[in-house]
C-alpha cells in the first residue's frame, strides 16, 4: 500500500493535471496571490491574539470603567450636581418631545418651515409694492435718513450744552438773530407749510 502511494506521488507531476498545477504555481500572479493570502493569515493571527488578550483583560477593563464612572459621579455630587436629577429631567424632556401632541406641533412647525421661502417671497413682494407706492407719492428714504441724522446730531449737541437763558420776549428776539437758529426756524416753517398742505 505504502509503495503504491509513493509511486502515485512520484507519478503525479508527470500527469497533465500536475503539469497544469506546476505552470499555475510558477505564474507571477499566482505567487502574488499566495503571498497576499499569507500576509492576510498573519494579520488575522495578530487580530486573534489581540482579541484573546482583550478577552483576558475584559473583566479588569470593565472594573476600571466602573471605577471611572463612580469617580465621575462622586465628583459631580461634590460640586452639587445631581446626575439622577439631570437624567430624570432629560428623560422628562424626551417624554414630552415624543408625546403625540408635541409630535403634531413639530409636524406643524416643519410644515411652516417648508412654506417659509414662499412666505418670505410674498412678504418681500408686498414690501416692494409698498415702497413703490411710497416713492410714487414722493417718499424719499435718503432725505428721511439725512433729516433724522441731522436731528440726532442736534439733540446730542444740545444735550451737551447748558440751557440758554432767554429772559423774556426781548431776549428771545436777540437769540433769533443767530443765523443757525434762523435756518432751523425756516426749516420748521417750511415743514409746517408742507405738512399742513398734506393733511
Amino acid at each position: 500500500m505504502e509503495t503504491n502511494n509513493k509511486a502515485s506521488a512520484s507519478f503525479w507531476p508527470d500527469t497533465m493535471a500536475g503539469k497544469q498545477v506546476q505552470t499555475r504555481l510558477a505564474d507571477d500572479r499566482t505567487l502574488q496571490a499566495i503571498d497576499h493570502l499569507l500576509a492576510r493569515i498573519d494579520t488575522l493571527e495578530a487580530a486573534v491574539d489581540k482579541l484573546s488578550t482583550l478577552m483576558h483583560q475584559g473583566p479588569g477593563l470593565v472594573a476600571m470603567a466602573g471605577d471611572m464612572l463612580d469617580e465621575t459621579y462622586r465628583s459631580a455630587d461634590a460640586r452639587g450636581v445631581s446626575i439622577e436629577e439631570r437624567l430624570g429631567t432629560a428623560l422628562g424632556m424626551a417624554e414630552k418631545l415624543t408625546a403625540p401632541a408635541m409630535a403634531e406641533k413639530l409636524d406643524g412647525l416643519l410644515t411652516i418651515t417648508d412654506q417659509l421661502p414662499g412666505l418670505i417671497a410674498m412678504t418681500m413682494d408686498t414690501y416692494d409694492e409698498g415702497m413703490k407706492q411710497a416713492f410714487d407719492n414722493g417718499f424719499d428714504p435718503r432725505t428721511l435718513m439725512e433729516t433724522a441724522s441731522a436731528a440726532n446730531t442736534a439733540l446730542t449737541n444740545a444735550k451737551g450744552e447748558p440751557p440758554v437763558k432767554v429772559g423774556g420776549i426781548f431776549g428771545l428776539l436777540r437769540l433769533l438773530k443767530d443765523p443757525d437758529r434762523q435756518k432751523g426756524l425756516g426749516f420748521l416753517m417750511n415743514f409746517l407749510k408742507h405738512f399742513g398742505r398734506n393733511i
